[in-house]
């Protein structure tokens, strides 16, 4: 299968599209999430729970219970094996037991945007990346990476100029709510950062997440979401770095990942240092290779920014890899993706238009 996917028209479409056209990936994606599930409860109890995030989705983004289930009708499976798919993150994810890592940046320089990060997650992921492209009847189109098939939210760009790319955060709470790859998706349908900020503020939100955004205006602020509470920080410059911990004075007293990810503060350390050495205002394979320089770097190898499995294991993430980096011009409408370790393999490059 290639790893881009189109779709357009309506979400009922969309949502069938992605299904048919993905839907033996699908299958793959869906074997390597209930294997993640069942090891923490059976796959019906799953199914279940994944079921009572319906009303949230439904009050909110009504258009995406109906691209869920055109995926469903797609992919040949059932609704709720649609939800596994958004719900990753709430039934495998950062419960205390694990999920995901990822750095993340964003900088203006001279009028020239570029935001992106690396994606760590467990090494199975690798293969199943792949690109997603949503052109729906109203409403920007979107280029998205996903981390596998069947996903219809997570990091990416749209036409009007909106990046969103994010990494994990925890704080206590978790409930049944909306979703955080769902959060993501309602995000990237927006126009602006104050935008998403309102819409992403207003959710009655399941699960803890940050969001790195930038905006057609050349705005960037950084959300650090909780479940009921969010801080905001903006760049003291043109540039911010994020990795997996709260940086907000607010929200710090509510940070429960650094333990299980303590590789997070040396991230973010040698990342705000990096970050300062690197000319955004470049383009073309200049570009990538000064932006390739932060995403390879390997200060605290193997738990560096661009992440390694560990020969031996002191904690469950430290054997995640950096399955993906991605480097987005948001205003050329275009994300130059590494389905890999940025120190190891090269960037290809796709494009809204």
């Amino acid at each position: 299968m290639s790893r881009l996917i189109s779709v357009s028209g309506s979400h009922a479409d969309i949502g069938f599209g992605i299904g048919s056209q993905c839907r033996d990936a699908i299958g793959q994606s869906l074997a390597l999430v209930s294997d993640e599930v069942t090891r923490f409860t059976s796959l019906d109890q799953a199914r279940a729970k994944a079921e009572k995030y319906i009303p949230h989705i439904q009050s909110s983004a009504p258009h995406l219970v109906d691209e869920l289930q055109g995926l469903a009708d797609g992919a040949g499976i059932t609704v709720a094996d649609a939800l596994l798919l958004q719900l990753r993150f709430e039934i495998v994810g950062f419960d205390g037991r694990g999920g995901e890592g990822c750095s993340s940046f964003a900088a203006n320089q001279n009028g020239h945007r570029v935001t992106g990060q690396n994606v760590d997650a467990p090494a199975a992921h690798k293969a199943l990346g792949m690109m997603l492209k949503i052109k729906p009847d109203s409403g920007p189109a979107m280029l998205m990476y996903n981390y596998y098939a069947g996903m219809i939210g997570y990091i990416g760009i749209n036409s009007r100029g909106l990046s969103v790319f994010g990494n994990a955060l925890l704080a206590p709470g978790w409930r049944i709510g909306f979703p955080r790859y769902l959060l993501m998706r309602l995000a990237l349908e927006q126009s602006s950062v104050a935008d998403v900020e309102r819409v992403v503020g207003g959710l009655y939100r399941a699960s803890t997440i940050n969001l790195m955004l930038s905006d057609a205006a050349g705005r960037i602020s950084d959300m650090e979401l909780a479940v009921d509470d969010m801080a905001v920080l903006k760049p003291d410059g043109d540039r911010l770095f994020h990795s997996n911990h709260y940086l907000s004075a607010s929200l710090r007293p509510q940070e429960c990942l650094l333990p299980l990810l303590p590789d997070s503060a040396e991230r973010y350390r040698c990342g705000q240092a990096l970050i300062d050495k690197v000319d955004f205002s470049r383009r073309g394979g200049e570009l990538i290779e000064e932006v390739k320089t932060l995403l390879s770097d390997h200060s605290h190898y193997p738990t560096s920014i661009c992440r390694h499995r560990a020969a031996v294991s002191r904690y469950d993430a430290d054997q995640w890899e950096s399955v993906a980096s991605i480097i987005a011009e948001p205003d050329a409408g275009c994300m130059h993706v590494c389905f890999g370790n940025p120190c190891e393999l090269e960037y290809e490059s796709y494009y809204l238009n």
